[in-house]
């Protein structure tokens, strides 16, 4: 049995895969929405968010063989603990990790942090379009002020409430899912009068090449956090190489 833990769109597309090959396989999530989500391409789905030790229990529990990793760039903690509760449990741990393609330009700023971005903006003035999810705002909130933050995120109830107890009114928020064409981000960033958008490091399934592009169009910066760097002692980042490396892993 393979334990995948997603979340993403990628994990999605595997698990198409996944049951197009035949294979025994349970997707885990954090959130209702993940899970309703993976509820459409797999029937096995858990909803849970499990430390080290609450893996270990579930992969001695239930004969989890492998963990597959496709879980979101910047979900470092669970990655972690994913990796320690494989080695632990002396099972094989493999990662799928986004493609992270687009071509520099003179108006990205490419940082490490958040604190490294708001350093950058609290030198500036104007409107912030933040694409970064909503974990993070009140960081910003703080950090920037209230008037400054646009943010753009999932409509989920549980996030709009969030936001306004930040204080951040609904005509500063853009609830709204993707994908989002360079079009339409244009046009949003145009309704924000945004002067910068900040954004993650998330490849290509996050929209960063059509975030940069509407940037470029209306010549602002685009301030872009990295993503983190992890040791995988297994790594794919597409369906082909997966294939292999999890038949010679099996």
């Amino acid at each position: 049995m393979i334990l995948m833990m997603g979340g993403t769109t990628e994990s999605l597309q595997i698990a198409d895969f996944l049951e197009k090959e035949h294979v025994d396989f349970i997707i885990s999530v954090v959130s209702k929405y993940g899970a309703d989500l993976a509820l459409q391409h797999h029937s096995q789905v858990l909803q849970a968010a499990m430390d080290q030790q609450q893996l270990q229990n579930y992969i001695n529990n239930n004969q989890i063989g492998l963990i597959l990793d496709a879980t979101h760039p910047f979900a470092k903690i669970a990655s972690q603990n994913a990796m320690e509760a494989a080695k632990a449990c002396q099972i094989n741990y493999l990662r799928f990790e986004r493609k992270n393609v687009y071509e520099n330009d003179d108006n990205i700023i490419l940082l490490d942090n958040l604190e490294q971005v708001c350093d950058r903006l609290a030198k500036t003035t104007g409107n912030v379009y933040l694409t970064t999810g909503s974990n993070t705002v009140g960081q910003y909130v703080d950090r920037l002020g209230v008037d400054r933050i646009h943010v753009r995120v999932l409509p989920v109830t549980r996030v709009m409430e969030k936001l306004t107890k930040l204080g951040i009114p609904a005509d500063r928020v853009d609830g709204i899912r993707g994908p989002f064409e360079k079009a339409l981000n244009i046009q949003l960033l145009k309704h924000a009068d945004a002067t910068a958008l900040v954004t993650k490091e998330s490849g290509k399934q996050g929209g960063i090449n059509e975030k940069i592009e509407a940037c470029q169009d209306l010549n602002i910066p685009c301030y872009i956090i990295k993503r983190p760097k992890l040791d995988y002692p297994h790594e794919v980042d597409n369906l082909t190489d997966l294939k292999t490396e999890m038949e010679e892993l099996a």
